[in-house]
């Protein structure tokens, strides 16, 4: 039976394992629970004695792994089955996002390590490559388990300089390379997560690294705390796939995910500020529905934990999916039973505000409100974005795609 330990930051919470069918269970330690500070793991995981069965344990943990193309590239380098969670943990569980880092028994958090500058040159490169392969692969310090289906690079950013943490220093930001499939990616969430701050949205702040023919999204992580003399620590955060119990795999709606009800109710039932949250989550909704962020799942979506408080973090992975013709034009979340966006109309918003428990006035007043000030906002940010990153055609793709949007609010 192969066992591995499961940490917030330096703190021992439980001990993860799996049986010969693979099958994971987990269980809190005794001493973490009689801790009065002590707090869940998970929503999904409430502080008990019993251990959690498979069909508890492995959704959070699942979760904390990348997906697509880059687990695939991963578990062949350290020789383990893409299939294998535990055996993926085992291997880059080290830094995960959030405050969760899961090691092999015996090992513990390394309470050393540095930062190694990155040079420029040495920093394109790496964002350039273009080869589908984990960003950190020619190093040692191969220790990257960020979740997710594109490549990123964690990095600390300090006065202008870029460094790669090692041993268990935090890093401050994520760095997304352009997408070798579609063109203008880093552009396009770019002006996307500038539009929702302008628009009212809790973002993190973001910008784009351009250098000769290197471009790059930059974005601080929100799983992250500033501390005095400039030194960070990490925040756990867990996303909604997680916090209901459901597989990476099943984060869409359509293949048995949760929907927009199933994310509002996790909020009024976990939210320690729910009047902000729910308001920021019907905003979000909106501003997808009109940018055309058909790919507004629930791992894009998280929760933070932070002194005994539990709130929406901010929002982040904003981005048109409508402007390339080759993705998916139904949402990923239903809006009144209704996915597809040329049919969407009053009737399924009303329906939406009734599932959540709200009253319709109050989401036709935000999406009013909302769409107003995207129409104004994408007109005003549009001519310096193009003039310092490019992309002039897909920006003009996002601004007809609201203002297409935009004209479907009949009420």
């Amino acid at each position: 039976m192969k066992k591995l330990q499961v940490f917030l930051n330096d703190r021992p919470v439980g001990i993860l394992w799996s049986d010969k069918k693979r099958r994971l269970a987990f269980q809190y330690y005794w001493e973490y629970l009689g801790d009065p500070d002590a707090h869940p793991l998970s929503m999904s995981l409430p502080l008990r004695e019993p251990p959690f069965g498979e069909d508890l344990a492995r959704p959070f943990f699942s979760n904390l792994l990348p997906e697509g193309d880059i687990r695939t590239v991963i578990a062949k380098l350290v020789s383990v089955s893409e299939k294998n969670d535990m055996a993926l943990l085992e291997k880059i569980g080290g830094e995960c996002a959030g405050a969760v880092s899961v090691l092999p028994e015996g090992v513990v958090p390394d309470t050393k390590g540095e930062y190694i500058r990155i040079s420029q040159d040495e920093l394109d490169s790496m964002t350039e490559a273009q080869t589908g392969r984990p960003l950190l692969i020619n190093r040692k310090e191969l220790r990257l388990s960020l979740a997710g289906a594109q490549d990123k690079l964690p990095v600390f950013i300090k006065d202008g300089e870029y460094f790669l943490p090692t041993g268990n220093m935090p890093s401050s930001h994520i760095i997304k390379p352009r997408n070798r499939y579609f063109e203008g990616t880093v552009q396009n969430e770019a002006f996307c997560m500038k539009l929702a701050k302008a628009a009212g949205l809790p973002v993190p702040d973001c910008y784009i690294r351009k250098r000769g023919k290197s471009i790059a999204y930059v974005v601080e992580r929100y799983d992250r705390a500033r501390e005095p003399e400039q030194n960070i620590s990490r925040i756990h955060q867990e996303d909604f796939c997680q916090a209901m119990g459901y597989l990476p795999g099943q984060k869409y709606e359509s293949e048995g995910g949760p929907g927009l009800s199933d994310c509002f109710s996790l909020l009024q039932k976990f939210g320690t500020q729910p009047i902000a949250d729910r308001k920021h989550f019907i905003e979000w909704v909106i501003f997808n529905f009109l940018i055309g962020n058909a790919d507004a799942h629930a791992k894009n979506i998280s929760l933070l934990f932070r002194y005994g408080k539990v709130c929406l973090a901010p929002f982040y992975d904003l981005m048109s999916t409508l402007v390339y013709p080759e993705l998916s034009q139904k949402m990923s979340m239903k809006i009144g039973r209704e996915g597809r966006y040329k049919w969407t109309r009053k009737r399924h918003w009303e329906r939406f505000a009734k599932g959540i428990g709200v009253r319709p006035r109050i989401v036709f007043e935000i999406a009013e409100s909302m769409a107003d000030r995207l129409e104004t906002e994408s007109s005003d940010i549009a001519g310096a974005f193009v003039s310092q990153y490019g992309g002039e055609e897909l920006v003009d793709k996002i601004r007809d795609t609201i203002l297409k949007h935009t004209s479907s609010f009949e009420w």
